[in-house]
């Protein structure tokens, strides 16, 4: 037991290295970014924001406004809402009368695809209004809070050939931390790591040039798929082009939400990662018995050890998860700092770390690692999902089936479902 405890050290010591110096590397990107409101307004192509709305989120007027005053030269917004009776057609007609924008064109969903998400239906049918002039496609969500220069930012960077299409990331600063917002907030932390070193792309926020687009045929492939951004990364990858992720728009994500609404989130984004991602298993295993698993084995050796009076080895065990749940938690709260410094550049509100917040954190950090192994089994053994109200069968990357669609029963339940979603009362 003596070996074992002194193995688990080292190996503990080896993964606290690997994490730090992948946090290292994200917290460098993140501080030596470069600002792309410098780019002369002629040399940026015109770009074709597509929004597609199911429900009126709260934030949703917010969203709208941003997107439309943004500080940029020549750009478009497509909006495509599920239907005229969902909530948010009114929202999107109120707020082009306020602003009596011009440069935003709105539809309602004309078809349901039975073969995609209702979100890859809406996509394919705004990307069917675009035109030649369209040089840009941009993918943006309904809670996004875009900055002045979110646009620019993320359009600018694309002038570079070798570069297929930029994408930002969420970072989740909710104001009360309840404990399911906490989790959920830990659990993105490494996402966000892996998806910079992987270059698996954010639908919120991501541009593709339209000849990348259109060579990797991802208007008919959209046609069979459940996200948008998980088909963006293969074509992209395919024509040998590389995926950037720019730092300045990472977003904040203020919304709320209790633990079995974070684990019904991080269960979508997991089966997202598996029917996308190649070899996602593996990197599943060696987070389930680096950070999770080797955790909670050491506990309870140490506690054995303890029993049967190898007071040493216990020490070591309990030293070994220790010396890993204290650098993970400050890594979290290294990168967390940094994330908010940018958040703040953009001229948004990023408040300091709470005290309740820091009193939490170990079990958080433990709870959201078991929820992310729990997650990710359950999205490899069931293949249904639900979302928006929405129920598909996923059975591969080009195979999806719409099984339930709620608005087609009572569309009004729309209302309630986007309430839902936002309060943390359903996922």
């Amino acid at each position: 037991m003596y070996q074992l405890s002194l193995a688990f050290f080292w190996t503990s010591v080896g993964i606290a290295i690997h994490n730090t110096f992948w946090t290292v590397v994200i917290v460098g990107v993140m501080r030596n970014r470069r600002s792309a409101d410098v780019t002369p307004d002629e040399e940026l192509p015109k770009a074709a924001v597509l929004l597609c709305l199911r429900g009126a989120d709260p934030s949703l007027p917010s969203c709208l406004r941003r997107l439309l005053r943004q500080d940029y030269p020549d750009y478009e917004l497509f909006v495509c809402v599920d239907s005229k009776s969902d909530p948010a057609w009114d929202v999107v007609q109120s707020t082009i009368l306020e602003l009596k924008a011009r440069n935003i064109h709105v539809s309602p969903l004309r078809y349901r695809r039975s073969t995609c998400s209702l979100k890859c239906s809406s996509l394919v049918q705004l990307v069917d209004e675009l035109n030649d002039s369209h040089e840009v496609i941009v993918l943006a969500d309904a809670d996004l809070e875009s900055h002045p220069t979110w646009l620019r930012e993320l359009v600018a960077p694309l002038a570079d050939s070798r570069t297929g299409a930029t994408f930002g990331n969420r970072w989740f600063l909710p104001a009360a931390a309840c404990f399911g917002s906490l989790v959920r907030q830990l659990w993105n932390a490494p996402g966000l790591v892996v998806m910079n070193t992987l270059e698996i792309p954010w639908g919120g926020s991501l541009a593709i040039r339209s000849d990348v687009f259109r060579r990797g045929g991802l208007r008919d492939i959209w046609t069979r798929s459940i996200v948008d951004d998980g088909p963006v990364r293969t074509a992209v990858k395919a024509q040998d082009l590389k995926l950037r992720y720019i730092p300045s728009v990472t977003m904040a994500n203020r919304e709320e939400c209790s633990l079995g609404s974070a684990y019904n989130f991080i269960r979508r984004q997991m089966t997202w990662t598996c029917t996308y991602v190649p070899l996602w298993w593996a990197a599943l295993l060696i987070y389930s018995v680096a950070c999770v698993g080797s955790w909670t084995a050491a506990v309870f050796l140490a506690v054995v050890c303890a029993f049967q009076g190898s007071l040493e080895a216990a020490a070591i065990f309990v030293a070994g998860a220790t010396l890993l749940g204290t650098v993970s938690n400050v890594l979290w709260l290294i990168l967390d700092l940094c994330v908010r410094r940018v958040i703040r550049g953009q001229g948004e509100s990023a408040s300091t770390v709470w005290s309740r917040q820091l009193i939490r954190l170990p079990i958080a950090m433990l709870v959201a690692g078991w929820v992310h192994v729990w997650a990710a089994v359950a999205a490899t053994v069931r293949r249904k999902v639900i979302w928006r109200g929405v129920t598909y069968e996923i059975r591969g990357p080009s195979n999806i089936r719409l099984v339930d669609d709620l608005s087609l029963v009572n569309v009004g339940k729309t209302v309630e479902v986007s309430a839902a979603l936002v309060t943390g009362k359903a996922a």
